[in-house]
């Protein structure tokens, strides 16, 4: 009884080399698949635009971006005007209170009143940056639903696969120029923007 398992481990180690034998010595099976093979019917029909020509003679987009231009420079002039009148106002406030001209009651007041101007225009300074970050992404929203219709209206009528976009330093590293669709694009949307 002792030898039992020995001998069931001997008949365990001849029966898989023995199998192992049987399988190495069989051909090898062909696999048959029930998918039929894909053909190709046609070869690809890719295009690209130019991204940076897109946003650089796209009048819609320039005319937007230079009106958005304008508001900020504008925007940025008012706060610097009020900020130097702030800062007119606290070296006035100063010079008063070091020639004595002021109580201490009234020096606390005027330091009060100043830290209120401050923080009032601190609050509108970014009150007109949340608006212009805003007016921003607005911009270039309706400007990436335009382009993306655009394209997409022109895939559908040529029969494109795939239209990609490159730009200098992008993924697309290398284009043949006869897949460059970019002036085509651009009249188009011109033309789109002067029919509204």
């Amino acid at each position: 009884m002792k030898q039992l398992p020995l001998i069931l481990s001997i008949a365990a180690l001849l029966l898989t080399a023995g199998l192992a034998v049987k399988v190495f010595q069989t051909p090898a099976a062909t696999v048959k698949s029930d998918t039929p093979a894909v053909e190709m019917e046609k070869p690809l029909k890719i295009a690209y635009v130019n991204a940076d020509t897109l946003l650089e003679k796209y009048v819609f987009f320039k005319q937007e971006r230079e009106a958005f231009q304008k508001k900020e420079k504008d925007a940025d002039a008012m706060l610097k005007a009020k900020g130097r009148a702030l800062e007119k106002d606290f070296l006035a406030t100063q010079q008063k209170a070091q020639q004595g001209l002021l109580a201490p009651s009234e020096m606390q007041k005027e330091e009060q009143r100043l830290m209120a101007q401050q923080q009032k225009l601190a609050a509108e300074q970014e009150g007109i940056t949340k608006k212009l970050l805003e007016e921003d992404q607005k911009i270039r929203e309706a400007l990436q639903k335009a382009i993306l219709d655009k394209l997409e209206a022109i895939k559908k009528e040529e029969g494109f696969d795939f239209i990609f976009s490159y730009t200098a330093g992008g993924q697309l590293l290398a284009a043949n120029d006869s897949l460059d669709i970019t002036q085509r694009v651009l009249e188009s949307l011109n033309a789109a923007k002067k029919d509204k």
